[in-house]
């Protein structure tokens, strides 16, 4: 007798319909409310440009505000609720039991994998993944190492340089996506959305990350549910990775609450932030034992390990302070700047090296003079009256700042040699004003508003629109001159040096082309001084103001600064 049985294959699947849909019907609110809310996007658009523009609604407008809320608004939002629906569709991970009877049902983990991945990105709508912890955390590291070494460095801005920010979607997609504006046969502007290469990028990195997310859930041990780190080779990961933020961190705010009366002048005492930091750190990595160890006697025997968190931490805080990469003495050489700009109170110009390489090798010269007496600059013996922001952008794409709190010696000014006489000259040229007002030769004049806030509340004086056009051109070209006939005089060197001027603002806005078409908008701003003929003659021909108002400026400046505010 044959007892052998005919049997068939078993055919193995990689998706199973019905934890599809139980997950799709199960989160049905999550995905609902967002598609619906979505939906009602240009909508909501549509009823802000009507209320905004009278009815009167073009359909740029309605591009140009749309796109814009895209790019603004949708990539925080998509990275939100990506983590929501990851969170949702693996929630069964994070108990023992649920998970024990996941798996224990007829469906192997491939198909698991594939079914549970394939629910978050139709929950989703938009093909790509993220992943949680390195979403953020490599910006927020370089975010926080960077604030830390500003308060030992002289100079430093302590903001970030984006250098890590390609390992955060949300970084990359805020910095490549914009709008792009274009010039057209008509008065009008076409906007376009540009940047979609990188969403590409972050497509491509999405798949390596799932292929490398399937290999570590194939072999993911179910008894690690609950676990913190579910892989024993990422326990220390996590242990140095908690020591480090806490250090960075809570050492920081532990520094400012009880240690700021030692420190020198604005910068902070590197051996007291150091202790700071092997306290907290060492809070960090005691945390991390207990999550890994889910106990809360972690101390027994991890003496060694402390002292190890302890001597990292405070070696990290003398390495950022003692700049072992020469970060405060860098200045750029003259052949890799493109342009450079300087900032100070109400001032603001830029300048080319191909058009004003005069001028950067003045600034130039400024910073290294500057360096040159870093040790009496970071006592603060001179005080802060100035705040002087230097940006450097490189022909290499990319940029320095460094910022500079001071105030000028006035028994060196006699010194050509010293920073203080560099700063009153640079400061009292008169290429400094022109270069404040000037309009660049591809930039064209879009508008100039006037504001009078004697009276308490700033009057606006004019608006320039359409109609109001030539007037507005009129009004530049009179602040233009009196720039170029030295009228405006710069800011001043220290308190009670030169003129003072009216409580009375200009904002000039215009536009340049760029290079690959579209346009870039700029606004610059500059104060109405007495000297200033052409453009008060010009307010007053214009009507914009009369004879009895400008006196009553110049009756304002007598009663605040003496008779000698007049000149």
């Amino acid at each position: 007798m044959n007892w052998e049985v005919s049997t068939m294959q078993s055919k193995r699947s990689f998706f199973n319909r019905t934890l599809f849909r139980k997950n799709l019907t199960r989160f049905w609110p999550l995905w609902g409310i967002v598609s619906a809310v979505g939906s009602l996007m240009p909508l909501y658009v549509l009823l802000e440009l009507l209320n905004g523009g009278g009815g009167n609604v073009t359909q740029v407008q309605f591009t140009e505000l749309l796109y814009t809320v895209a790019a603004m608004a949708v990539p925080a939002v998509s990275c939100a609720y990506a983590i929501l629906c990851a969170m949702l569709v693996w929630s069964y991970l994070y108990s023992p039991r649920s998970v024990g009877l996941m798996h224990t049902l007829p469906v192997d983990r491939t198909c698991l994998f594939v079914t549970s991945v394939l629910s978050g990105l139709a929950m989703m709508l938009i093909p790509y993944a993220v992943v949680l912890l390195v979403n953020f955390l490599a910006p927020l590291l370089e975010a926080l190492v960077v604030t830390l070494s500003s308060q030992f460095l002289l100079g430093f801005t302590g903001s970030s340089q984006g250098i890590f920010d390609f390992l955060a979607p949300i970084f990359g997609i805020y910095e490549n996506i914009s709008l792009e504006y274009v010039p057209t046969r008509g008065p009008a502007e076409a906007c376009y959305l540009v940047g979609f290469g990188t969403l590409f990028l972050y497509f491509l990195a999405g798949l390596a990350l799932l292929g490398l997310g399937y290999l570590l859930y194939r072999r993911r041990p179910s008894e690690s549910a609950g676990d913190v780190a579910a892989f024993r080779g990422l326990r220390p990961v996590f242990r140095w990775g908690l020591a480090l933020l806490s250090a960075l961190t809570l050492g920081y705010l532990l520094y400012e609450l009880f240690c700021t009366p030692f420190q020198w002048g604005c910068y902070a005492n590197p051996a007291f932030m150091a202790v700071c930091m092997a306290i907290t750190g060492l809070l960090g990595w005691y945390a991390a034992s207990m999550f890994l160890e889910k106990s809360l006697r972690v101390f027994k025997g991890s003496l060694k390990s402390a002292v190890v968190v302890c001597a990292v931490m405070a070696a990290l805080c003398f390495a950022l302070s003692a700049d072992l990469f020469g970060i405060e003495d860098r200045v750029p050489a003259l052949e890799d700047i493109h342009a450079v700009s300087i900032a100070d109170m109400d001032l603001r110009a830029t300048y080319f090296t191909e058009d004003d390489r005069e001028m950067v090798e003045r600034i130039v010269s400024l910073h290294r003079a500057l360096l040159a007496d870093k040790e009496g600059l970071r006592r603060e013996a001179y005080g802060d009256y100035h705040c002087l922001l230097l940006t450097y952008t490189l022909k290499n794409g990319t940029a320095l700042s460094r910022v500079y709190r001071f105030s000028v010696q006035e028994d060196r000014l006699d010194d050509p040699a010293s920073w203080s006489a560099q700063v009153a000259a640079l400061y009292r040229d008169p290429a400094l004003a022109v270069s404040q007002v000037a309009i660049p030769d591809n930039g064209t004049l879009t508008s100039i508003f006037a504001y009078d806030f004697a009276n308490g509340y700033g009057e606006e004086l004019l608006e320039s629109s359409e109609a109001q056009s030539s007037s507005a051109k009129v009004l530049y070209d009179a602040i233009l001159q009196d720039a170029r006939e030295g009228n405006i005089p710069g800011p001043p060197v220290f308190p009670g040096d030169g003129e003072y001027p009216y409580d009375v603002r200009f904002e000039i806005e215009y536009r340049t082309v760029e290079e690959r078409g579209g346009y870039q908008h700029h606004y610059d701003a500059i104060q109405l001084y007495p000297s200033m003929e052409h453009t008060i003659g010009t307010l007053l021909d214009l009507e914009l103001v009369t004879e009895a108002r400008v006196e009553l400026w110049n009756q304002a400046l007598v009663e605040q600064y003496g008779e000698d505010a007049l000149g």
